[in-house]
């Protein structure tokens, strides 16, 4: 009986050890733990064991955008907007995404505009981790270059529209090293007018990693200055340097003509009779 006890003990005691690592591995996946928006206001407030929520818009005719959060661990967030049958805007879902999975949290308005068409048909946002838009997106431009780090190989992109009941599908692929893609961002506005977008993807020479600790710094802004032909010491040296050299010949030129002898005598009268 001694031993039997004895082996129920040891049995329970390797369970026991077994079963820690992965209630260990359980508790140290990324969790979400505060999320706010422009525009919307979360319905009870937020709690990271909760993933289904809704949020009351400030303006219903506006589409709420990603303010802050806080995420505890290593993980990359991403938000994509909901439609229904007909494109109407209903609400917008967060992931988290991290090495071993993910965590999807639903936020549905609680108080959806309702849809009266019109013309609008601009973009307030494009959203691209790791991705920079020149010049910055405004109501004018349709045209843009979308700079991206020179090891990056999935790009997703968010559009978000400026009218609520607007309509712009977002997407993502995989990317290989040297492609280069135009992408085009069609964005229909609920009377069916339609503006396109056009991205126009370029590398820069830094890795993620690289803008990773650029974007940690304090007072960050973008990872793109300084890194374009024209911003670079070289170019800038050579366009001095060709100008400073314009310059010197123009003095030159001016000099020569001031000190160059008159071959001819103003007093000189005219080897060949006027007729």
């Amino acid at each position: 009986m001694k031993k039997l006890s004895l082996i129920i003990a040891a049995a329970i005691a390797c369970l026991s050890l077994s079963a820690a690592p992965i209630h260990t591995l359980a508790n140290n996946e990324p969790v979400l733990t505060a999320i706010s928006f422009k525009n919307a206001v979360i319905d009870g407030g937020f709690k990271s064991d909760v993933h289904n929520y809704t949020i009351t818009l400030g303006d219903n005719t506006v589409s709420p955008t990603l303010e802050n959060y806080e995420i505890s661990g290593e993980a990359n967030i991403f938000v994509n907007y909901q439609y229904d049958a007909s494109n109407h805007a209903t609400g917008l879902t967060v992931t988290i995404e991290y090495s071993t999975g993910s965590k999807i949290y639903d936020f549905a308005y609680s108080n959806p505009a309702n849809f009266n068409k019109n013309s609008n048909n601009l973009l307030s946002d494009i959203v691209i981790p790791y991705g920079e838009l020149s010049p910055r997106l405004n109501d004018s431009d349709t045209s843009y270059t979308l700079y991206i780090p020179s090891d990056l190989t999935r790009l997703k992109i968010t559009p978000v529209t400026s009218d609520i009941n607007a309509y712009c599908a977002g997407f993502e692929f995989e990317l290989l090293n040297d492609q280069l893609p135009t992408i085009t961002l069609p964005c229909i506005a609920s009377n069916g007018s339609e503006r396109a977008y056009t991205l126009n993807l370029k590398r820069v020479d830094k890795t993620i990693e690289q803008i990773d600790i650029e974007m940690s710094q304090y007072g960050y802004t973008s990872f793109v200055e300084g890194t374009r032909t024209f911003e670079k010491p070289e170019f800038i040296i050579t366009v001095c340097s060709a100008a400073a050299g314009i310059v010197i010949i123009a003095l030159l030129i001016k000099i020569t003509k001031r000190i160059a002898v008159n071959p001819y005598d103003a007093d000189e009268k005219p080897f060949y009779r006027e007729l």
